[in-house]
């Protein structure tokens, strides 16, 4: 049973890509609204990106943390079952010294078991994953309808070119000039809570997105299950997790 199909996004392609999506919605609407009519004259545009390196992000694995099959027996009727904390290695190779952060997109909304989630698509988890009171997770998918649980990740033992590195990080809507100081004792994504998070390497005490060619460091997940008298596990369920990693070139 796959718990996190962790993917990845490169926010430069969905810039063009948005701006094409924009362009194309625009046409549909005009071709509806002015079909009986001649166009006189049509645009054309001319877009694209500059960026001084290009940077390649990875998982080890496949980016699959998997659970393997769960007995129900195991789980409980009235609470909800944590289940153990798994890991995958992440990288990020550059062409050249380019200043990078990572942040996570829901791939599964509206699936966090006991919670309500927030419009970033983010709950506040009802029981304690990665050692935090109320930190922030992604649902597990549905089965049935109902609610299979959710899961928290965070990045610990950061190195950016071989060497120790900070964890920063900053709302992920913010600038460049509101970064927090993490931690590599947590380095979750996002606050206790709902609020999304950017994050990136620093140099040991600083609160400065340092630039890399290669960032190295650890994905840890760690799931819940919701409760077996809210969820049928009569049939097989398939926990369905996904996050969509997007690079953010800062």
């Amino acid at each position: 049973m796959s718990l996190a199909k962790i993917k990845y996004r490169n926010l430069r392609e969905p810039n063009i890509m948005k701006q094409i999506r924009q362009s194309a919605c625009a046409l549909a609407l005009m071709t509806v609204v002015t079909l009986p009519a001649l166009a006189e004259s049509v645009d054309v545009r001319v877009i694209g990106t500059i960026t001084p390196a290009a940077c390649t992000p990875t998982l080890s694995g496949g980016g699959t943390i998997d659970y393997g099959a769960i007995n129900p027996n195991t789980l409980s009727a009235t609470d909800y079952t944590v289940l153990p904390e798994k890991s995958v290695e992440l990288t990020i190779s550059c062409t050249a010294p380019a200043r990078v952060a990572i942040t996570p997109v829901n791939g599964r909304p509206s699936t966090v078991a006991g919670a309500t989630e927030a419009a970033s698509g983010w709950a506040k988890t009802p029981v304690p994953l990665l050692s935090l009171t109320g930190a922030g997770v992604a649902g597990l998918g549905l089965s049935d309808g109902e609610k299979i649980g959710g899961y928290a990740m965070k990045v610990t033992n950061l190195r950016a070119d071989g060497a120790t590195a900070d964890v920063i990080k900053s709302l992920r809507t913010s600038g460049d000039s509101n970064w927090q100081a993490d931690g590599n004792v947590s380095g979750f994504f996002r606050n206790v809570g709902t609020v999304p998070f950017k994050i990136t390497a620093a140099a040991p005490g600083t609160l400065a997105a340092r630039a890399f060619k290669n960032l190295s460091g650890t994905l840890v997940v760690q799931a819940y299950l919701n409760k077996t008298s809210e969820l049928n596990v009569a049939n097989a369920v398939n926990l369905d997790g996904l996050t969509t990693i997007e690079l953010v070139y800062l």
